[in-house]
């Protein structure tokens, strides 16, 4: 083997290595908003900076490095993303999309606005909350209609409705757009805040408790430990932020043609995963211990059914509509000026396929 290739193998070794021991250290954490603070900030940036770097030397000789980096550990919600790294989509474009593993503390708006990855996911009306603050990103892809949100309780059949909470603990981001919201919206004055976190031994012990948690993960994760439960997704109670690929203004003005092809190769990798939603079972449930193939099969029935545009051709398409009611949504809570613009935060033009 020639010393490049030799170099080539070595970095591609040690990238992989890397990631496998990422997902080791971080199985004892639960799926996105259970978050615990066991991990230091530092130690993680640490690492998922050595992480890109070895992504960038490893696949320079592919194509151009096209790094996503994803708001959590691997699993379902991302799986587009992850089809498109596995499908090596946007080769034909020049591009080799990797995508990197986000976790607790990880944070993809600063991340992505300093350059560490060229696009990240995330919420809606955090990018709006961003741009607020001065960050220089724009939502240009729409992979899940909304984020699926939802209050997990202990399974109560006297329970017809968020307002027969009143009075309960809710163990929750404190502080967090949709729960200022909700709690407004629904008048939820003599509820108890507690910061949640990702061991279920406090919901499991307090029948009166209330959990936020992803509808997809968190409900299923309590079956399988053996507790009844129900939820109300936050998205039926009106509050529907999309959840997005973002990028930054630098980036979209600079490199159309890159963000472009990432984007049609993005497009491409979900509506492959559609199709056979079963081919990264192996690879997402193995990164992320938390991710059962129950629920990894559950998770995929739930977002295609629910989630995804069953037009696969209009995967990523985002309505202005729907931008200027979350934004609404944010400025009734004081998050937003009235003065704001929320077309700043995104940029529907650049997804094929979306009506104008």
């Amino acid at each position: 083997m020639s010393r490049p290739g030799l170099f080539h193998g070595l970095l591609r070794l040690g990238l992989s290595a890397l990631q496998v021991a990422l997902s080791a250290w971080d199985d004892s954490y639960g799926t996105i908003f259970e978050r615990t603070h066991s991990m230091t900030t530092i130690t993680r940036r640490l690492a998922l900076a050595l992480l890109a770097a070895l992504s960038t030397a490893a696949f320079a000789q592919d194509g151009k490095p096209v790094r996503i980096l994803t708001n959590w550990f691997a699993q379902p919600d991302q799986a587009g993303y992850w089809q498109a790294q596995e499908d090596q989509l946007g080769k034909d474009a020049g591009l080799k999309i990797t995508v990197l593993q986000g976790g607790p503390k990880i944070q993809t708006i600063p991340q992505v606005a300093s350059g560490q990855a060229e696009f990240g996911i995330g919420n809606a009306d955090d990018v709006l909350l961003a741009r607020l603050r001065g960050a220089p990103v724009k939502a240009v892809f729409a992979h899940l209609d909304y984020v699926p949100y939802a209050f997990v309780y202990h399974r109560d059949p006297a329970v017809k409705g968020i307002a027969d909470l009143q009075g309960r603990s809710f163990a929750v981001n404190i502080g967090s757009a949709y729960w200022e919201w909700t709690k407004k919206q629904y008048k939820l004055a003599s509820v108890r805040e507690l910061p949640v976190s990702g061991d279920l031994s406090l919901f499991r012990n307090d029948p009166k408790i209330v959990q936020q948690g992803y509808s997809l993960y968190l409900p299923a994760r309590m079956v399988e430990a053996g507790i009844d439960v129900q939820q109300i997704s936050v998205a039926s109670l009106g509050y529907r932020p999309y959840n997005v690929l973002f990028t930054t203004d630098e980036m979209i003005q600079k490199n159309p043609a890159l963000v472009k092809a990432t984007i049609a190769a993005v497009q491409k990798g979900w509506s492959n995963y559609v199709r056979n939603p079963g081919g990264l079972k192996p690879l997402l449930t193995g990164m992320n211990k938390q991710i059962s193939p129950a629920i990894y099969d559950a998770a995929n029935k739930d977002m295609i059914e629910n989630l995804i545009s069953h037009d696969l051709g209009r995967i990523g398409c985002m309505q202005d509509a729907r931008w200027k009611e979350l934004a609404g949504q944010l400025r009734s809570v004081g998050f937003l000026p009235a003065s704001f613009d929320e077309k700043q935060a995104y940029e529907r033009g650049l997804v094929t396929g979306c009506a104008p």
